[in-house]
């Protein structure tokens, strides 16, 4: 690769099986990062997790963990630290992060009464998939093998963690020129920025400073906050507050992508 937006940093993939689809309501079960830190040594850490709640038999039928595989695990406060300390200015790899894993590890987090990891760049490969309009379906099984990745085991953490990795070095080898960029802006590229469009704040959105955790939801301007991806980009968040309050709700929540330090920004521009 002539440009590798990864070279000298900490890459980890990382995916969670969980016991549903709710971060609010279910638990996560067992994670994974996997991957390299700056010099090249490699990083695996998987465990799996005492949910301290029922396995549904949904569940158990995609990922394979039962409620015996997990009794005498530890809780997930027992890993806080030693996922954070991994995460901690880490660039990490996800498929459907941002909408699945990165909201159940938030609110794990909640419980567990720790602040949440802050990765340098958080990257969603189905995201990517989406924007470069990759031929469907954009599952992580159908993603491998089109680009010729094995993918053993899939569903446990650790085989879909390095799966997503690889997936995201292959994507970025065969189509190298949106990745031309710093790390910390794929993401902001991914979702739809760095388009080149203007906006009658006057200054591009993509040229305004990211607000710190935020992954480039939140964007300062003199007057406060415009978003800066979704359907609400180049809005100002006090807009947005009147025009779709529920929009603000979901910022504000355990759901959200931002950080604790973004959500109090937030909170700040609308006070």
């Amino acid at each position: 690769m002539a440009h590798d937006p990864l070279a000298g940093h900490r890459v980890l993939g990382f995916d969670l099986e969980t016991t549903g689809f709710s971060p609010q309501n279910d638990r996560i079960i067992q994670y994974a990062l996997i991957g390299c830190d700056e010099s090249g040594e490699e990083v695996h850490l998987e465990s799996l997790i005492n949910p301290q709640r029922d396995i549904p038999i949904e569940s158990t039928r995609v990922h394979g963990i039962v409620e015996a595989d997990v009794r005498g695990e530890d809780t997930f406060n027992v890993h806080v630290q030693k996922i954070a300390d991994a995460m901690n200015g880490a660039v990490i790899v996800g498929h459907n992060i941002e909408r699945f894993d990165w909201p159940f590890l938030k609110m794990e987090f909640t419980r567990a009464g720790a602040l949440m990891p802050e990765p340098l760049a958080i990257i969603d490969t189905l995201t990517i998939a989406r924007r470069l309009k990759l031929p469907r379906n954009h599952k992580l099984g159908t993603l491998c093998k089109r680009f010729d990745i094995p993918l053993v085991n899939a569903h446990t953490a650790a085989a879909d963690a390095a799966a997503t990795l690889a997936l995201l070095w292959e994507i970025i080898r065969r189509h190298p020129q949106p990745f031309r960029r710093e790390v910390q802006d794929i993401p902001v590229w991914a979702s739809g920025g760095g388009t080149g469009s203007t906006s009658s704040l006057g200054p591009d959105v993509d040229d305004l400073p990211v607000i710190p955790g935020s992954q480039g939801w939140l964007r300062r301007v003199e007057s406060g906050l415009v978003i800066g991806r979704g359907r609400h980009r180049g809005r100002t968040v006090s807009d947005i507050s009147t025009l779709d309050p529920a929009y603000i709700s979901w910022l504000k929540s355990a759901a959200s992508p931002i950080d604790e330090g973004a959500s109090q920004e937030l909170q700040k521009a609308l006070n």
